[in-house]
């Protein structure tokens, strides 16, 4: 019976998309066929290569065939992607969710067979499943996320394992979290310490967090460290700690510029953050800026 339901919304599929791809050029999304073909999609993720397997029918028919790489803002991704629309992908990943929730073992097996598949859809559907599964223990999860980063990793899946793959340590651990973070920031490996620059902007944004001289001792590393290559994700861990605790960034960044002699690495964190500040604390720290040149 389930086989025959299947083939019958596979076939009326195939035709609404057809019609609907005639009209408008674009993938057809019917919430209720959505719905049904998403759980049958689910029902077979104890078994990950005819999950994988199906995952990429389910894909080709949600593609855009239409898309084309715009000029401007996010450059096109490095994987190859079926551009499936986001909302069709979130169907997906809440259904995968109330699955993976009561089968960790089986939800991190189909984790490692969807990061094995070089499509976008796929390993961003294993960093969310990641985020998924109960966190304990911690290790299994930690170490996916060390393994998966390399240095060519694209930036976008960088941002959806620390985010989405860490999440519920977070939200349920947030020491052990703490813990690892530290970890990959007193690393001397670049790609630890990428991912614990990244690990620290979530943990910033949660009211629960008050440690700030913990990521301030860590950022102050980095910002003394010259043309780093990652200066770019140091400077947002910087500018979230002013969002949060402007004042207690703005002593911190007046300490760093006159104690160490390496200060115009320092001052280029300021100018970059300048603006990020309140007015009062920005004169005070243009002021120290213009002491420490002399």
């Amino acid at each position: 019976m389930g086989r025959q339901v299947h083939l019958l919304w596979k076939s009326s599929c195939r035709k609404g998309a057809l019609c609907q791809g005639l009209l408008t050029n674009m993938p057809a999304i019917h919430p209720p066929r959505l719905k049904i073909q998403t759980i049958e999609l689910v029902q077979t993720a104890s078994d990950p290569e005819s999950f994988c397997r199906a995952y990429h029918d389910f894909l080709d028919y949600y593609a855009d065939r239409t898309y084309r790489p715009s000029k401007i803002g996010e450059p096109p991704p490095l994987l190859p992607t079926y551009q499936v629309p986001k909302p069709v992908l979130r169907v997906v990943e809440k259904e995968l969710a109330v699955w993976a929730g009561a089968n960790r073992t089986q939800g991190l097996e189909l984790a490692d067979a969807l990061w094995q598949n070089p499509y976008l859809e796929f390993r961003t559907t294993a960093a969310t499943l990641l985020g998924q599964v109960f966190p304990l223990p911690v290790k299994s999860i930690f170490r996916r996320v060390e393994t998966w980063i390399q240095p060519k990793t694209e930036e976008r899946l960088v941002n959806v394992l620390v985010n989405s793959g860490l999440q519920r340590i977070l939200i349920e651990y947030q020491n052990l979290y703490v813990n690892q973070m530290d970890i990959w920031l007193r690393s001397r490996n670049t790609e630890r310490n990428r991912i614990g620059l990244k690990a620290c902007l979530p943990l910033l944004a949660r009211r629960e967090f008050e440690d700030y001289p913990l990521i301030f001792k860590r950022l102050g590393k980095f910002m003394r460290s010259g043309d780093h290559p990652l200066r770019g994700d140091t400077l947002l861990g910087l500018r979230e700690l002013i969002t949060q605790t402007p004042e207690e960034t703005a002593v911190f960044i007046e300490q760093l510029l006159r104690s160490t002699s390496e200060n115009q690495h320092i001052a280029w964190f300021v100018r970059k953050t300048l603006t990020d500040f309140p007015a009062s604390t920005r004169q005070q720290l243009r002021q120290v800026l213009l002491e420490t040149r002399k």
